[in-house]
């Protein structure tokens, strides 16, 4: 928490990457009692530009509990930043996982996903990243009792991964945690199933794995037909000799480690097929996990087709970049010979 030493408005910066849409908190305590004092740092739009300090205060009613606030480098040079409160979690007992939903334009399934998902045994955060939402899913997630992170433009998947992970680090750190949370990726779509994703804690929790995914045992009958699944289970077993029954479920549990270790996360769609590859081949621990959850089914309409049609060029690059790295690997360990 803050400094209380510090005075009424102070800014206190703390340093991040230099990266764009990096999610930053900082604050600082006035007095004992009264409400925190938030500022948010943003980089600046062009090199060398000075960086971008913004000073916000907490609630004003006694009782209130503290806000801390989020924030995100504009996209585009002189682009605003984003501004986000969310209220601090609760203390009791030892809650050891965060729950990240990437989201977009999922107003209407957002809401009953975010409280199913707090009601999680061990969950104590969930924060969900508005990827450039039209339609009011961060208003609502907020009010579900989310905290929010928002894209102000449509980054893709990976990235909004990358934001709430980075959100969830910056709480770790804000509240002096023990350890680092575990990281549990649920989908937007999940409605009341989201909360039947305890099982896929428990092994990361446990010890016995780095990071599970979940194979649904309801399977919803999708409008595609399965090529995207295929060209995944292959290149993932070709790639790094583990085949995986259901390859591109969203629905996994990582140490902070693992995820750490898979960065930097592949492109959009791909981040699932990447994230498999990257952590078998360095050893991690990955298990597949029963889990009884449902997401919504993809249409045959033609949104549906474009969408399938960017998860299989994004799937497919990111086999290409791996295998391509591994005959590199072969390349050099065959000339050393």
């Amino acid at each position: 928490m803050g400094d209380p030493s510090v005075e009424p408005d102070t800014p206190v910066i703390i340093p991040t990457k230099d990266e764009p849409d990096t999610p930053v908190i900082a604050s600082a305590r006035d007095e004992p009692g009264e409400p925190e004092t938030v500022v948010t740092v943003s980089a600046g739009d062009e090199p060398g530009e000075p960086d971008t300090v913004v000073t916000v205060s907490a609630g004003d009613e006694p009782g209130e509990p503290d806000t801390v606030v989020t924030a995100s480098a504009g996209d585009e040079p002189g682009e605003p930043d984003t501004v986000v409160t969310a209220s601090a979690g609760d203390e009791s007992g030892k809650p050891d996982t965060a729950v990240i939903i990437p989201a977009k334009d999922e107003a209407d399934r957002i809401g009953a996903t975010v409280t199913a998902a707090l009601a999680i045994p061990g969950v104590d955060l969930v924060v969900v990243v508005d990827d450039g939402s039209f339609d009011a899913t961060g208003k609502v997630a907020k009010a579900a009792g989310a905290r929010v992170v928002r894209h102000s433009r449509n980054r893709g998947k990976a990235a909004a991964m990358e934001s709430g992970a980075e959100a969830v680090r910056l709480f770790d750190d804000e509240f002096d945690a023990e350890e680092p949370r575990h990281l549990l990726f649920l989908d937007a779509d999940l409605a009341e199933t989201a909360g039947r994703a305890a099982p896929l804690i428990e092994p990361v929790r446990a010890g016995s794995a780095d990071m599970t995914i979940a194979t649904f045992s309801a399977r919803v009958k999708l409008g595609g037909h399965g090529f995207v699944v295929r060209l995944a289970r292959e290149g993932i077993k070709r790639a790094s000799g583990w085949e995986a029954s259901q390859p591109l479920n969203g629905q996994r549990c990582l140490t902070r480690a693992a995820f750490e270790a898979a960065r930097p996360l592949a492109h959009g769609f791909g981040v699932e097929t990447g994230l498999t590859i990257d952590l078998v081949r360095k050893g991690f621990r990955v298990v597949e996990v029963e889990v009884d959850m449902a997401h919504r089914a993809t249409g045959t309409d033609w949104h549906a087709q474009v969408h399938r049609a960017r998860q299989f060029r994004d799937v497919a690059l990111a086999i290409a970049a791996r295998e391509q790295v591994l005959t590199d690997i072969k390349g050099v360990v065959r000339g050393s010979r």
